[in-house]
């Protein structure tokens, strides 16, 4: 007896809306993407009777009396045509599914009209078949209306959220699409009530009409996209927008490399804001891993990781502006009102449209001033005059000789710590174009614990303990990675067990083990006994710690966790402490090698200073209106 039978169509098109359309925000997607597909430049999605309605309208191309009667018929698509086509796909839809799946699972109606068509056309469904047809008069363009969402699988109505969550689920489908889209005007209105509107006149524009101005100041764009800085982080990953050949998508590959990027500017269980575009090869990313296409896989894994992360820390480096957090004075100006809004709408309009933000274009009333030029520091210039001096050869020489006087004092602020590594060695040459670049001049110590410094107009408050810390940790980091660890004995050899597989990779890498400063050896056939370790300060049992770096070996991972944890405690144990007096001489050492090292967070992500701008202490005490 037969017991395997062909499921009948409506079943099988209900399954597929089962993977299509699990809730609203799939569905709302769907026709979002069709409409944007379809060159549309304004697009209006109106929700009612708890998110189970809709209606989407769009000035796209529109379809003919034909495309309507077969757009809702399973694998019916305009945008491929032969498999070789699934590998180069550079539209949103492909599969020819979406329409089909929403109108199996609702009551849907659509109208559309094409430019070539004297007339529109007017489609009615119900649940899959159609029920009426008819010519319309109507613009070019299309127009869906979705009624009673899963009327006929009332499982999956059951399984549905509150209405509050499934509507907070559509509303970031849209500004995902908003984003992918700066130059396409979205509104997005619930039972008639605007929620969010974008003009379609470019990035920055869209930004600030979803964000607001805040988040558009703390922004730098990049060859990727845009940054945040500090003041823009945040306790989860929901502010990490990414986009593959303008496809929304989720990478946590692509994630991973944007954090690692950030890595010790932003503290432990923080993550950035940032809005990633990467464009690359439809022939080197696969989209076609699930129907809601949000997955995709890459050809070159390797690849686009180290493309991601070289471009963000490239950025980041050195950008003290950036990474420190600015002080502002309070104000009384409420930057949310409308007018102001407009007016930065305004502002926005006239920006480029290209992802590079021109650095002369400022947003009006912007309090905080940043200097994207190469930065110069005055040395022992009275406050009350900035200005930038020239210095000359024979100031270089007298400041040369003079490094090994101040270098000398060294010995008596880090006592019992660890050496700052200091100039030494370095041509004179590389010394005089260092010192060329930095002017500034140091006021003083405040409460012994923080460096006072005056440098272009702002006045900046670094932390000594930080500073200290993270000269050590760029020390030991360096001497580690570049294999000039060196190794510890142990009195007593600590011996473990591990697997056939753990002892065939540390026999592989035994050398490269011993260049990191690990003297290892075995005992019998699956003992491991560890008989050296690196110099530093170890914050987990060393089986614990080999076991791990084995572990690592296998995930072919180039840092290991628990080293760069201990050499970030070895720096920090090594660091001078607050409240410890420092003379200007040896602030200037601390500060000359954090300049030269041009990072300005701890490798915790706690920032090194604060800034408060000239402008800002005059706005204070009302100097701004004087001048």
């Amino acid at each position: 007896m037969r017991t395997i039978n062909i499921l009948d169509e409506k079943v099988s098109n209900m399954i597929a809306a089962g993977e299509v359309v699990e809730r609203p925000a799939n569905m709302i997607k769907e026709l979002l993407e069709n409409s944007i597909d379809a060159k549309s430049t304004e697009i209006s999605i109106n929700i009612k009777n708890n998110n189970r309605y809709v209606k989407i309208s769009d000035n796209g191309i529109g379809m003919s009396k034909e495309d309507l009667l077969l757009c809702i018929e399973r694998h019916a698509t305009s945008k491929i045509s032969t498999k070789e086509d699934l590998f180069n796909i550079m539209t949103y839809g492909f599969r020819g599914e979406a329409l089909s799946s929403i109108s199996s699972v609702s009551k849907m109606t659509i109208s559309s009209k094409d430019k070539d068509s004297e007339i529109g056309t007017m489609l009615t469904s119900l649940g899959g078949k159609i029920t009426n047809i008819q010519e319309i008069s109507r613009g070019v363009g299309t127009e869906i209306e979705v009624k009673d969402l899963f009327f006929n699988t009332p499982a999956r109505l059951k399984f549905l959220r509150k209405e509050i969550t499934e509507f907070r689920a559509i509303k970031d489908v849209v500004l995902l699409e908003a984003l992918a889209n700066p130059n396409v005007s979205i509104t997005l209105l619930n039972d008639g009530k605007e929620v969010l509107r974008t003009s379609g006149r470019g990035m920055k524009n869209t930004i600030l009409e979803i964000f607001g101005k805040s988040t558009l100041e703390n922004l730098v764009s990049f060859p990727l996209g845009f940054l945040g800085n500090i003041s823009l982080n945040r306790s989860n990953k929901d502010f990490i927008f990414i986009f593959i050949n303008n496809r929304p998508v989720k990478s946590q590959l692509i994630e991973n490399a944007l954090i690692d990027g950030y890595y010790t500017k932003l503290m432990k269980g923080r993550y950035p804001f940032a809005i990633l575009f990467l464009e690359l090869d439809p022939k080197d990313v696969d989209v076609n891993v699930h129907p809601t296409k949000k997955i995709v896989k890459f050809s070159d894994e390797e690849y686009v990781y180290n493309y991601v992360y070289d471009e963000v820390n490239k950025k980041l480096f050195g950008d003290d502006d950036f990474i420190a957090p600015v002080i502002k004075p309070e104000t009384n100006e409420n930057f949310l009102n409308i007018k102001d809004f407009q007016k930065e709408v305004i502002q926005a309009e006239k920006i480029s449209l290209d992802l590079s933000i021109p650095k002369e274009e400022k947003i009006e009333e912007k309090v905080v001033e940043k200097s994207f030029e190469e930065e110069k520091f005055i040395v022992n210039e009275p406050i009350s005059e900035p200005k930038i001096q020239n210095i000359t050869e024979e100031k270089t020489l007298e400041i040369n000789k003079d490094f090994e006087k101040k270098e000398k004092n060294l010995k008596k602020i880090f006592a019992n710590n660890e050496k700052i590594d200091t100039l030494e060695g370095r041509e004179n040459e590389k010394i005089i174009e260092k010192t060329e670049e930095k002017y500034y001049k140091i006021i003083g110590q405040l409460n012994d614990t923080y460096i006072l410094i005056e440098r272009d107009n702002n006045l900046e408050i670094y932390d000594q303990h930080i500073i200290h810390e993270r000269i050590l940790y760029e020390k030991y980091k360096k001497a580690y990675y570049n294999k000039e660890i060196s190794i510890q004995h142990l009195l007593v050899p600590i011996k473990f067990k591990v697997s056939n597989k753990e002892r065939e990779l540390v026999e592989e890498n035994m050398e490269t083990l011993k260049s990191f400063g690990f003297d290892i050896d075995f005992f019998e056939k699956n003992d491991i006994l560890v008989r050296g370790i690196p110099n530093f300060k170890i914050l987990c049992s060393i089986e614990e710690l080999v076991k791990n770096i084995i572990e690592d070996l296998k995930n072919s991972k180039i840092k290991n966790s628990l080293l760069e944890e201990s050499i970030i405690m070895t720096s920090c144990k090594g660091a001078i402490k607050a409240n410890q007096k420092l003379s200007i001489e040896e602030m200037k050492i601390l500060l000359d090698k954090l300049f030269e090292i041009e990072e300005y967070t701890c490798p915790h992500g706690r920032p090194i200073l604060l800034k408060l701008s000239l402008r800002d202490i005059e706005k204070h005490f009302g100097r701004l209106g004087s001048k």
